[in-house]
């Protein structure tokens, strides 16, 4: 065998995959930023017995809020109320 045959059966290296991972509070911000008055967490899950959507998100939603994206503003129904802190400025 020649080398350029060589090379040409050589497959190419495969792209190295980040390992870094993707931040997750993204979900909460996109959430919350299709309806900027407000949501609270059974709101954002989509009821209050979608029991499951609300124990994944309340970990991302406290991320979220350790960052400095979300913030609590008020209750409504007994519920803490998030907003988004690019719309808490005045308007």
């Amino acid at each position: 065998m020649s080398e350029t045959e060589n090379q040409a059966q050589e497959k190419p290296p495969a792209p190295v995959k980040a390992t870094e991972p993707r931040p997750v509070e993204n979900k909460v911000v996109k959430i919350l930023e299709k309806n900027p008055l407000g949501m609270t967490l059974p709101e954002m899950a989509g009821g209050t017995r979608q029991l499951k959507r609300i124990r994944t998100l309340r970990p991302v939603l406290a991320e979220a809020i350790r960052n400095g994206l979300v913030m609590p503003v008020s209750q409504r129904a007994g519920h803490t109320v998030y907003r988004l802190v690019k719309f808490l400025s005045n308007r």
